[in-house]
C-alpha cells in the first residue's frame, strides 16, 4: 500500500514500554546477525530512551558478537508447544510494548506457526506487532497465514515480489523498504588478496539440490583453469547443523596458492569487508549477497526461495539469479558466472547508480510512525 494514503493516530506515552525483537535464531547466521545489528542500530539511533529486549536462540552467540541488546532471553528447547518453547519471551510482554518479528524469510518455511504463536500473544497482552524486513512466498499464503498476516500493525516487505504478494491477498498493513541489511557497517580485517572471487556455498543448497555441489567445484575449477582470479571461500552462516565452513572445506582446491579458506570467526561486518573488496561474488547465502550488491560487486546469487529472486529483481540483477531447482547439468554455474563475467562494467555501472538510494530506503516514514507508537486505522 502506498505510504501517503496511511493514516495514524497517537497513543499514550511510550517512553516506560520496550522493543522486544524476536525470530532471531543465533549470530552464528551472519544473516540473521546483520538483520538484528542493523535493527537494533536503527531503534537507537530514532528511540534512544527506549530498552531492547532480544529474544534469542543462542545469547552466548549474540553476547560473543556484542550485539547491542538491554537483555536477551532465550528459549526454553525442552517446550513441548510453541507457548512453552517461547514462553520466557511472552513472560517479558507487557502493556505498550512494540514486539518486532525480525523476520527475514521466516514465513518462508513449514514452522512459521511458531512465529505466529508470539504475535498472537503480542496481540493478547497489548502490544504492537511488527513483522519486519520480510520475504514471503507467495504461494505459502493460505487462509491460516493471510490472517496472522494481516493482524499484524505493521508489515515491512523487503522485496518487491513479497509486496505484490500480500497486496494481492488484500493486506492494507504493508509497506515496501529494502532489508535493513542493507545498512551494514563493513569492519575492517587485514585481508591482502587482490582480484578475486568470493565464493558461498551452503548445506542448505545442497540438501535442496544435491547437484549444486557438483555445480559448484565445477566453477572452483574454472576459475582455477580459465582465469588467473583468486578464490575466496567465504562462510557465512557457521551454525553446527547448518554450517557453510564445513561445506567450503569439502570443495577440492587442489592445494592452490589462489585460494584462501576464510575463518568461520568473523562477524558479519567483517565478512562485509572482505567482499567489498572482490571483483565477483557467487554466493547461495542472501545476506552475503546483500553485502556484495551494497558494495556495488557484480553478483550471482544461488537462490532457493523468493528473497533471493525478489531482492535481486529489486537492484536490477534479475538475470544474475540461479535458482538451485534449475541447476540441470554441471556447468549450470559456470555459464552463468561466464554471464556475470561478461557484464561486468555494465552491472558495476547500474549498481552504482541504484544502490545508494535503495540503501537509503530500508526505512520509511510509515515504519517510523509505528515503531514510535502510532497505528494503522
Amino acid at each position: 500500500m502506498n505510504a501517503k494514503r496511511l493514516r495514524y493516530s497517537p497513543v499514550t506515552d511510550q517512553r516506560n514500554s520496550a522493543f522486544i525483537l524476536y525470530g532471531h535464531g543465533g549470530s552464528y547466521n551472519h544473516g540473521c546477525e546483520a538483520l538484528t545489528r542493523c535493527t537494533i542500530a536503527l531503534l537507537r539511533d530514532k528511540f534512544p530512551d527506549r530498552r531492547i529486549i532480544l529474544s534469542t536462540h543462542f545469547a552466548d552467540q549474540d553476547r560473543e558478537f556484542d550485539i547491542d541488546a538491554d537483555e536477551f532471553v532465550e528459549r526454553n528447547p525442552s517446550g513441548q508447544s510453541n507457548d512453552e518453547t517461547y514462553a520466557p519471551t511472552i513472560d517479558r510482554i507487557q502493556l505498550g510494548d512494540i514486539c518486532i518479528h525480525v523476520a527475514g524469510d521466516n514465513y518462508c518455511y513449514q514452522n512459521w506457526q511458531r512465529y505466529a504463536a508470539l504475535h498472537y500473544m503480542s496481540l493478547n497482552r497489548g502490544a504492537k506487532s511488527i513483522l519486519w524486513s520480510c520475504s514471503i512466498d507467495p504461494e505459502a499464503i493460505d487462509a491460516q497465514m493471510r490472517a496472522a498476516l494481516k493482524s499484524h500493525h505493521l508489515i515491512t516487505s523487503r522485496e518487491e515480489m513479497t509486496y505484490k504478494a500480500l497486496l494481492s491477498h488484500g493486506l492494507t498493513n504493508v509497506v515496501k523498504v529494502s532489508d535493513i541489511a542493507f545498512t551494514l557497517s563493513t569492519v575492517h580485517i587485514d585481508f591482502d588478496m587482490r582480484d578475486f572471487v568470493a565464493l558461498n556455498i551452503s548445506p542448505l543448497v545442497i540438501r535442496k539440490k544435491p547437484l549444486v555441489k557438483t555445480a559448484f567445484q565445477k566453477l572452483v575449477d574454472y576459475i582455477l583453469d580459465e582465469t588467473d582470479m583468486g578464490i575466496a571461500l567465504l562462510p557465512h552462516v557457521v551454525n553446527p547443523v547448518d554450517n557453510d565452513y564445513d561445506a567450503l572445506r569439502a570443495v577440492d582446491v587442489r592445494d592452490s596458492n589462489r585460494v584462501m579458506l576464510v575463518s568461520d570467526k568473523l562477524s558479519a561486518g567483517q565478512y562485509k569487508h572482505i567482499v567489498s573488496k572482490a571483483r565477483f561474488c557467487v554466493t547461495a547465502r542472501t545476506h552475503l549477497a546483500i553485502a556484495a550488491y551494497s558494495a556495488c560487486v557484480p553478483t550471482l546469487a544461488i537462490g532457493y526461495n523468493v528473497k533471493s529472486q525478489g531482492i535481486a529483481a529489486d537492484v536490477k540483477m534479475a538475470e544474475h539469479v540461479i535458482r538451485a531447482e534449475d541447476v540441470f547439468a554441471e556447468l549450470d554455474i559456470v555459464n552463468a558466472f561466464r554471464k556475470l563475467v561478461l557484464d561486468e562494467n555494465a552491472i558495476s555501472k547500474k549498481l552504482k547508480e541504484i544502490i545508494p538510494a535503495y540503501v537509503g530506503s530500508a526505512v520509511n516514514e510509515a515504519a517510523l510512525e509505528v515503531l514510535a507508537g502510532g497505528y494503522f486505522e
